[in-house]
């Protein structure tokens, strides 16, 4: 895990062993999210209701998503962390640990991306937009996990710690065991390239959802 290169709260790499475990190999979509909160499982996603935030380059601002704004095949974003990891547990499933998704987005890869300068991935993480793509509108990476690098940030299940990777070589990390913020991995629909790779280590307050942060769920 981590980078030579990257944020100071990347380093030092470290290694880390994992048991097995499956991943979604798209984001939640909105429809999936949908079919929860019609079943009674989870709450609504925040959309329309004045609480969903969306960074303006300068400050967090409250924002309302019409319905024209929203379509089934869309990543599901406007979700806390708590809610996001009430549909996994509907699922039977969790929310993944950091160590988890970073060796589902490295597919393998050593690098800062799961790509080479072969082909045309990272085109597509930068092509910015107003909002996020259908989910799978990306090539996947090796192992056909789709939009891991951009498209909509993803909540993990671990709390955000800056010096987390000082800490020795682990099996099954699952973090610290309190802390303010979430970790958010992967990068979103706004952001740059810089942000989005496969060791990019960011947070977010679980309590509040935003328009860039979506989610996927993991079973062992």
């Amino acid at each position: 895990m981590g980078s030579e290169t990257g944020g100071s709260d990347e380093q030092p790499p470290r290694s880390v062993t994992l048991s097995s475990f499956g991943i979604h190999s798209h984001e939640v979509t909105e429809a999936q999210y949908d079919s929860c909160v019609q079943s009674g499982h989870c709450t609504a996603a925040h959309y329309d209701d004045g609480t969903c935030r969306l960074w303006d380059g300068k400050n967090f601002v409250r924002i309302r998503i019409p319905a024209t704004g929203r379509d089934p095949s869309y990543p599901v974003v406007c979700v806390t962390w708590s809610e996001a990891r009430q549909f996994c547990a509907s699922r039977g499933m969790s929310l993944p640990t950091e160590a988890q998704w970073e060796y589902a987005a490295r597919a393998g890869s050593r690098g800062r991306y799961h790509w080479d300068a072969r082909d045309n991935s990272g085109k597509c993480v930068l092509s910015r937009t107003s909002g996020p793509r259908r989910a799978g509108s990306c090539p996947a990476n090796n192992w056909g996990l789709h939009d891991m690098l951009g498209n909509v940030w993803e909540w993990v299940n671990d709390f955000y710690d800056p010096s987390e990777y000082m800490t020795p070589e682990a099996v099954d990390p699952t973090g610290p065991a309190a802390g303010f913020y979430r970790v958010i991995r992967g990068g979103g629909w706004y952001s740059s390239l810089e942000q989005a790779t496969v060791s990019n280590r960011h947070w977010f307050s679980p309590d509040f959802p935003e328009a860039s942060i979506g989610f996927r769920c993991v079973s062992r």
